[in-house]
């Protein structure tokens, strides 16, 4: 057997020769047996603690999870009770700004929609705007802390004050027919490695709204 093995297993787990001294044919002596105790007793404290954290984590990102399957619920329900198109569009921008809090949140539609009579309004985006040929090769979602000046220029004051960001392209058989940008102060909020799975779903929830309303 590894004499090293032993030992490190030995060190890590001080309780054992306590625990088998009989079966051993061990007595530690007199001032051993309380350092013993004390090592154990810390390592049993070191293994509560480190259960602790893990808990906690746990619980964090279980309420976080519900917190945003709340808002995800909302907005889901906006969409819903939408008909037309400008309805939803309508529905789709408030819920990016009460529902998740962004109150630069926009949404723009890009394509011109194949039912007649489909009205738009103001968040048609002009072909000659600045962002409108960005924004319309978006194919995934964009998050994190800087993107391309063209397409800052399709959010409010063109992003002055921003720090984070995340853009959502809206496609429908494979044409990003609108996108969905927000940006925040906090440059925490929204950061390369930040998991899209919820806004992936949120996009695809929009995109049928759209595409049921706008005729694509």
């Amino acid at each position: 057997m590894n004499e090293k093995k032993i030992l490190a297993y030995l060190q890590e787990h001080p309780e054992f020769l306590l625990n088998h001294a009989a079966d051993l044919g061990v007595r530690p002596a007199e001032g051993r047996v309380q350092s013993f105790a004390q090592a154990q007793w810390l390592a049993q404290q070191k293994k509560a603690a480190k259960m602790a954290g893990q808990l906690a984590q746990i619980m964090q990102d279980a309420d976080s999870n519900h917190q945003t399957l709340g808002r995800m619920l909302g907005f889901v329900r906006r969409l819903l009770a939408a008909n037309t198109l400008l309805q939803v569009l309508r529905a789709a921008e408030a819920g990016w700004q009460e529902d998740f809090a962004l109150p630069s949140g926009r949404v723009w539609l890009l394509a011109e929609p194949p039912k007649k009579g489909a009205v738009s309004g103001a968040y048609r985006l002009p072909e000659n705007h600045a962002a409108h040929a960005a924004l319309s090769a978006l194919k995934e979602p964009l998050c994190g802390n800087r993107i391309a000046p063209a397409l800052m220029k399709a959010l409010p004051q063109e992003g002055r004050g921003l720090e984070s960001f995340l853009l959502l392209p809206l496609r429908v058989n494979g044409q990003t027919v609108a996108v969905m940008v927000a940006g925040d102060a906090d440059e925490t909020r929204f950061t390369p490695d930040l998991p899209l799975d919820w806004m992936r779903e949120l996009a695809a929830c929009t995109a049928a709204a759209l595409a049921r309303a706008g005729g694509w």
